[in-house]
């Protein structure tokens, strides 16, 4: 055939502007990687430790020390158990901090990025791949889990892999000799198996992966596929990678997967898809996760009627409509199953996370189908038109992306702001203060641990703590530091009359959540907060305080309702002109509270004039009123009554005022009154 000078311009212009289309894509992805790495630098760098992270800094710091995170208690930390490797590799070249702690989830959130452009690219084609990178780099949950050391953007990263390489497995090879397709073949699942291990050694979820991915192979190849001898071997070694990891789990923590199942369990046949929906929804439905979703669903039900159209042999299909329902097999099936079988006491957002570079491609999928589908129908009138088809999808792919961007950014950069508990600031200040005879307890062993480079003496927790503890020389430890279980107020009141100085490190709903009515009580008499920063507190007991001998006692049944607090009753020292009067108020809440309520005590003489007061939060602030509930708590006031008093019976008023605008909850009401000689 002779060609024309026409053909040979053609030619050109195809290679220039597929260069272009190269080098213009290079540089937006270059961008792309330039604006993930930068909002998941903030976040590594801004937002305070998820008190998890400190559990995998301390087992990697284990690791360094003895070859393997096995905790001082001689259990084995199994969770992210090859994620706990690469943080001490990384620890022990850079040294090991918070910084370098969490730069591993960082680089493979990077190359989750790129890992879902290179496959959107291949399965779909290039304008998928850009927008499900796209998403990927502005997902908040993708922004906080690359910026946390933890092992959630490691799994994602390898788990997408697996999925990646399940579907290159069923594709029908090239034609070669048998020998070399049998190779190709044998290699593919291979490949399949290493990244399923990768991942399941990265988190054991992964294995929710294998039942869908197993599905898509057999309705791809039929299950005799299965059987051959390039085939089995790699599901061979994913079969005894899985026990494996189970047989890690039971003898490197003892009795600690029977106690979770106990208590809280992993798999419960619940099947309540509308108290578990309500979690999940806002990764799905909201505003502008929506049209995502429906673009997804619109790909998969396309793809669905080609599928029917073909006889129901999805091999037959395009690679686009064929990867639309591979992905979608472990992406539906994830979904189905921690909807309707997981735990109740497990239903976190954070569980998702596995598989939504699927959804996001899915998404992506969506998108580029109408565009196609939009552009495809006008090409086929118009030859004018048809030249110019690929620059209109791109063009309007461009605007899909301008949207994104748009309803994206916002919920990307306010996770910047999302401060979360500063564990690890108030434990800096406690290790700048700590003297050589302090007793430091806390709820936070592993962050305790790490911060002051030994563990805890206590593990301070009255409830939800079986799962954590273990038995050791017939005492009950902290499993991840080996920290002593204190659980009981006399035990906590022997402590702080033992040692010259006691430090509480808590944050508040912990406080007020996991501790019985006479621990918190034995709290807030004798302990003062000393350094506050991020909801955590460093509480400090110099020594035991002797409560004040009190004369006057009252008690109200039912009790005295103040608004949204209710008063149970008080209790005096006796009143003397010029001297101090102690008193104290005790509280529980009666309705939800959502502000800051402050009390004010006043001594009120005959006449109905205030002689004394004092204000203040109660419990002395150390458990904020939004988390008081029903267990009673005290509110101590101290009053100087006037040296020139005269004798006689004085009235007690309270006033309950909400701390930011003044306004009156209730009061002043009358408790009751006291003698003054």
């Amino acid at each position: 055939m002779q060609h024309t000078p026409s053909d040979h311009l053609d030619v050109v212009q195809s290679t220039v502007r597929n260069r272009l289309q190269l080098l213009t894509i290079s540089v937006l992805l270059a961008v792309l990687l330039a604006t993930a790495l930068w909002l998941r630098w903030q976040y590594l760098q801004t937002i305070s430790l998820y008190v998890d992270e400190f559990t995998t800094l301390w087992a990697a710091q284990r690791t360094q020390e003895v070859g393997a995170p096995i905790m001082p208690s001689g259990v084995l930390y199994t969770r992210g158990l090859l994620a706990t490797y690469v943080t001490a590799l990384v620890g022990a070249v850079a040294g090991l901090d918070y910084t370098t702690g969490r730069l591993p989830s960082l680089v493979f959130g990077l190359a989750t990025i790129l890992a879902i452009f290179a496959m959107g690219r291949r399965e779909w084609n290039t304008r998928a791949g850009w927008l499900a990178a796209l998403g990927l780099t502005l997902l908040p949950e993708a922004i906080i889990w690359s910026g946390r050391a933890r092992f959630y953007a490691q799994l994602q990263f390898f788990a997408l892999l697996a999925v990646w390489a399940a579907f290159w497995a069923v594709q029908e090879p090239p034609n070669r000799n048998r020998v070399s397709q049998r190779n190709l073949v044998s290699f593919r699942h291979l490949l399949f198996a290493l990244f399923f291990l990768l991942a399941l050694f990265s988190q054991e979820q992964t294995v929710l992966l294998y039942p869908p991915l197993l599905l898509g192979m057999m309705l791809w190849r039929g299950w005799r596929y299965l059987l051959r001898r390039e085939v089995w071997p790699a599901h061979l070694l994913i079969l005894i990678g899985i026990g494996a990891r189970y047989a890690i789990e039971i003898l490197g923590q003892p009795g600690f997967f029977e106690t979770i199942q106990a208590e809280r369990p992993y798999v419960a046949p619940l099947f309540d898809v509308a108290a578990a929906w309500p979690v999940y929804a806002p990764l799905l439905v909201a505003p502008e996760r929506l049209p995502w979703t429906l673009a997804g669903v619109l790909a998969v039900g396309a793809a669905l009627v080609a599928l029917a159209r073909s006889g129901w042999r999805p091999a037959q299909l395009s690679t686009f409509d064929q990867a639309t329902l591979f992905f979608a097999l472990p992406f539906g099936f994830v979904l189905a199953f921690i909807l309707t079988l997981v735990g109740g006491q497990w239903r976190e957002a954070r569980y998702l996370f596995l598989v939504q570079p699927l959804w996001l491609l899915l998404g992506a999928a969506g998108v580029v189908w109408v565009i196609d589908r939009l552009f495809t129908s006008r090409s086929n009138q118009r030859t004018s038109f048809a030249s110019n088809a690929e620059n209109w999808r791109w063009i309007v792919t461009a605007g899909v992306s301008a949207l994104l961007v748009w309803g994206w950014l916002q919920p990307a950069t306010s996770v910047l702001t999302g401060q979360v508990e500063g564990y690890d600031r108030v434990l800096a200040y406690v290790a700048a203060n700590r003297q050589p005879d302090d007793v430091v307890i806390s709820p936070q062993p592993p962050a305790c641990a790490f911060v002051l480079g030994a563990p805890c003496d206590y593990y301070a927790v009255q409830r939800v703590y079986e799962e954590f503890v273990i038995r050791k020389d017939d005492v009950l430890v902290d499993r991840w530091t080996g920290a002593t279980l204190l659980n009981d107020a006399q035990q906590l009141i022997d402590v702080i009359r033992r040692a010259p100085r006691v430090w509480l490190v808590t944050d508040a709903f912990r406080l007020a959540t996991r501790y019985e009515d006479d621990f918190l009580r034995t709290v807030i008499e004798q302990f003062d907060p000393a350094y506050t920063e991020r909801g955590v507190t460093a509480l400090l007991a110099e020594g035991w305080r002797e409560p004040p001998p009190y004369a006057e006692i009252q008690t109200f049944e039912p009790p005295l309702p103040f608004g949204r607090l209710a008063l149970t009753g008080w209790r005096a020292t006796a009143a003397y002109p010029g001297e101090a009067l102690h008193v104290e108020l005790t509280w529980l809440a009666t309705a939800p509270i959502d502000r800051q309520l402050n009390t004010s005590l006043r001594v009120v003489d005959t006449n109905g004039v205030t002689v004394a007061q004092q204000d203040g939060p109660p419990a002395r602030g150390i458990v904020p009123t939004n988390l008081f509930f029903a267990a009673p708590l005290p509110d101590v006031k101290v009053l100087t009554l006037p040296a020139g008093l005269e004798a006689g019976d004085y009235r007690l008023a309270v006033v309950v005022y909400d701390v930011e605008s003044g306004a009156v909850e209730a009061g002043p009401l009358e408790i009751g009154s006291i003698p003054i000689p």
